[in-house]
């Protein structure tokens, strides 16, 4: 044997030996590393169940309308801290006054009502367009268990108090993806009246104005104060049709005839409420209603 072959040998030994311990460790590395990975998948995919990907306009992920509102605690403030967006269709504003500073829109889930600080809202915002809404780091709050979407609150002085977007800020916020869609209303009974329907675009059928209220007007316009009219269900029920005393139509001396109304669904703690955005919405014209169910609904 050659001096210098058990050198090769020691060499080619400590080589293959230094080798198997790199080769370990790089698998035992890249075991770990996949690991991780799996690790910020899953908790990714945890952070981001209730959304879905938008592809093509923006990198925020699209929320409902009826997940957002299951975000909320009737009586708190949550705010939005996850980069989400909302799209819906405009179904009110503030053209007739009827709304102030505030538009809602609704999806195929549902609806909620979005206060911006501005006014005429209705140039920006008109009815049937489908706008996109960044909603992160918004509040979601209620106002006598109607569920609103604003910028901020204040309760300094002892009441919470709100804020919408403000007009500098509707293009950070705010994007028209599309005008002009027909959102056909949910025609509704009075017993499926419920909670999941607010901010939505309704109808509603066989109706009248209680016999008290017939020698009305929708609300107070000289002196600016709002009304609440009830709207008596020949089958039996109550609600009532809600109007600001700024409304254009305010003054306007209500319909005694029997029909259909079409409005946004609201309330006001336990009371069912509609709003209507303009008088076009209401047709009262038939024979008012008879018989027993509807005679449990005149005043005692």
């Amino acid at each position: 044997m050659t001096p210098e072959l058990p050198i090769r040998l020691a060499f080619n030994y400590k080589f293959n030996n230094s080798f198997m311990k790199i080769k370990f460790t790089f698998r035992f590395f890249m075991t770990v590393f996949a690991f991780a990975i799996l690790l910020c998948f899953s908790a990714c995919l945890k952070q981001t169940a209730y959304a879905n990907p938008v592809i093509g306009i923006d990198t925020d992920s699209l929320i409902s309308i009826k997940s957002l509102r299951k975000l909320h605690t009737m009586g708190l403030v949550e705010t939005v801290t996850r980069s989400v967006t909302l799209e819906g269709v405009v179904v009110a504003n503030d053209e007739h006054d009827n709304l102030y500073k505030s538009i809602s829109i609704q999806d195929s889930t549902g609806g909620i009502i979005l206060m911006l600080d501005g006014t005429a809202l209705y140039q920006t915002f008109p009815l049937g367009a489908l706008i996109r809404v960044r909603i992160q780091n918004l509040l979601l709050t209620d106002y006598r268990r109607m569920i609103q979407l604003v910028a901020s609150v204040d309760t300094t002085s002892g009441l919470l108090v709100t804020s919408g977007i403000p007009v500098p800020l509707f293009s950070k916020y705010i994007k028209v993806i599309k005008d002009n869609n027909i959102v056909v209303p949910l025609l509704v009974s009075y017993k499926n009246l419920a909670d999941s329907l607010q901010g939505r675009l309704i109808k509603i059928a066989n109706v009248e104005f209680s016999a008290a209220d017939t020698n009305l007007t929708y609300a107070d316009k000289k002196n600016k104060i709002g009304a609440s009219r009830s709207l008596k269900f020949c089958l039996g029920g109550t609600i009532y049709l809600r109007t600001s005393g700024y409304a254009d139509f305010a003054g306007v001396k209500l319909p005694t005839g029997n029909g259909e109304l079409v409005g946004v669904y609201s309330v006001f703690n336990t009371e069912k409420q509609i709003l209507l955005r303009d008088t076009s919405d209401i047709l009262l014209r038939g024979k008012r209603c008879t018989g027993a169910a509807w005679l449990k609904n005149l005043p005692q």
